[in-house]
């Protein structure tokens, strides 16, 4: 005997004794092709066996709409200890299924444009360079920035702008084919993931249909918008890397794409470039390592100073002590220049070691002149080990300085090396009253309450957050995480690359006390900071 409850038919919109007696459908007709199968499978478990059974599976309304259940049922065995037939219950648990697929979708998309975020773009390019890895395919990355966005949000205000970078978006996706994806990075930046055909690896014809597509998408961007009564044009650097020519992972493409992006817009923005690779004549970099031996012994390396503030009140408390070199025919040298040659000769320790004493003569002068001041020193991830560590305080110690006159900063990443005596090295020191800062921090993956246990002192925020303040929300939110974070165990931080008065104040509004950028000063050297440190003692 089959039967059914009322409350069958608000489920199905047909009544229940139409379902029993097949006069319009029978039940099993309601459930999707694709889910019958299952269910078959579990009610047959209950009849063979008399198993309790838990299911959900989709059926067709009457209305035509789709609708999730959920059963739940049990064999029926009468004394005998045989099946006699099944007892269960439906429920409907559309809406909960649909709250579901919204968190799902919201976790993997970006909420103002619907594309989807970096995290599944990553997730999508992991399968495309695996499926090219097998079948000999090959595709491309795309990044793209909008010129000038943060102009347009400090002129015309965020609710404009957010305007603007869904008619983006809308764009970025008319512009491309059906199975290539577009997402959004953050803030004015975009991805592209352009597919190339199977068995079609031709790194020379996926270069020309990259270009063809980023040409598409500059004049795509490039067309009037009409936002709100307001006329506005755009323009967008693009860059791009291949695979597997220009990489085989994510991160790898990623990079190789960001840093192509950086090229078109060096040569002026509202272009285009691919990525190259960099050409290291072994010939020269020899010539280079040869002539940076001979660098301090000729007096040609010199230290530059950056100042760190109070921003509060704009005093210098402290500067960064960064490397130059006075190449005899290239001139002042940044480090970018030199430093990689540096690390794979072997130069680097001694290097290193050259810069903290310098620093350390530096901060003594300070200390006679009663300047309450510090200098922070850089220390390479090659050198971050205890030995390091306990010569840089030999030499701190060596020139007559409190330990907490010298701040030392090392890299996130360097800072999670696993290694007992490192971390007992830096329980010393830190007694001692030696700093140490997290350089470029929100970058790596490290635990704040992880550095907390390595005695950090300071964490300096990435310029690569900053520049974004106060236009980008993403980055707001993520620099507002960091400071009050930091700020609740105890760790002091200091915002690098501060340029503008609005990052300043947002940042002031946030309770950061400490920064450094162009907005104060550039990096100076001795005699330009010895000036600007007059004139702020003469302000104080």
């Amino acid at each position: 005997m089959v039967s059914a409850g009322e409350a069958i038919e608000a489920i199905t919109g047909y009544p229940a004794s139409d379902l029993i007696e097949h006069r319009v459908r029978s039940y099993d007709s309601l459930v999707y092709p694709s889910d019958l199968e299952v269910l078959k499978c579990v009610v047959a478990g209950a009849l063979e066996r008399g198993d309790p059974y838990s299911v959900e599976y989709r059926i067709q309304h009457a209305d035509g709409s789709m609708r999730w259940v959920q059963g739940h049922g049990r064999g029926v065995v009468d004394d005998q200890q045989i099946v006699t037939g099944i007892e269960g219950v439906i429920f409907d648990i559309t809406g909960r299924k649909q709250t579901e697929e919204r968190l799902a979708h919201l976790a993997l998309h970006d909420p103002l444009t619907d594309l989807p975020n970096r995290s599944l773009f990553q997730e999508l390019l992991t399968v495309a360079v695996a499926h090219a890895g097998r079948t000999g395919s090959c595709g491309a990355v795309l990044y793209i920035d909008l010129d000038d966005f943060k102009l347009i949000n400090d002129t015309f205000g965020h609710a404009i702008g957010d305007e603007l970078l869904v008619e983006v978006a809308d764009r970025l996706r008319g512009a491309v084919r059906s199975d290539d994806v577009v997402a959004r990075q953050g803030g004015d930046e975009f991805l592209i993931l352009m597919h190339g055909p199977d068995a079609g690896n031709d790194p020379e014809a996926i270069e020309v249909a990259a270009g063809t597509l980023a040409a598409k998408l500059r004049a795509a961007l490039a067309q009037r918008y009409e936002i709100a009564g307001t006329e506005l044009y755009v323009t967008a650097s693009l860059g791009a890397s291949l695979y597997p020519a220009d990489g085989d992972t994510t991160v790898t493409l990623l990079k190789h794409a960001d840093i192509a992006l950086y090229a078109a817009k060096d040569a002026g923005r509202d272009g285009y470039r691919t990525y190259r690779r960099p050409d290291r004549d072994p010939g020269q970099e020899l010539a280079l390592a040869s002539r940076l031996r001979q660098a301090e012994r000729r007096g040609e390396l010199v230290l530059h100073y950056q100042p760190m503030v109070e921003l509060a009140t704009s005093c210098v408390i402290g500067a960064e002590a960064l490397i130059r070199w006075q190449h005899p025919e290239q001139g002042l040298l940044a480090p970018a220049r030199f430093l990689a040659v540096a690390e794979r000769t072997g130069l680097i320790r001694p290097m290193t070691d050259w810069v903290l004493e310098q620093a350390c003569v530096q901060v003594r002068r300070w200390c006679d002149q009663d300047l309450d001041l510090y200098a922070s020193v850089n220390l390479p991830p090659a050198l971050w080990h205890p030995a390091s560590l306990r010569r840089v305080l030999a030499t701190i110690e060596a020139h007559g300085l409190s330990p907490d006159r010298i701040m030392i900063e090392i890299t996130e990443q360097s800072a999670m090396t696993e290694a007992a005596e490192l971390h007992q090295v830096l329980a010393a020191l830190g007694n001692r009253g030696l700093r140490l800062a997290i350089d470029d921090f929100g970058t790596g993956y490290s635990s704040l309450g992880r550095l907390r246990q390595l005695r950090v002192h300071t964490l300096k925020i990435d310029r690569s957050f900053i520049s974004d303040l106060p236009s980008d929300r993403d980055a707001c939110v993520l620099v507002e995480t960091m400071i009050t974070r930091s700020q609740r165990l105890g760790l002091q931080c200091l915002a690098d690359g501060i340029e503008t008065e609005a990052q300043l104040q947002f940042l002031l509004n946030l309770g950061c006390p400490l920064g450094q950028g162009y907005l104060f000063s550039r990096p100076l050297a001795t005699s330009d900071f010895a000036t600007l440190i007059g004139a702020d003692q003469q302000a104080a």
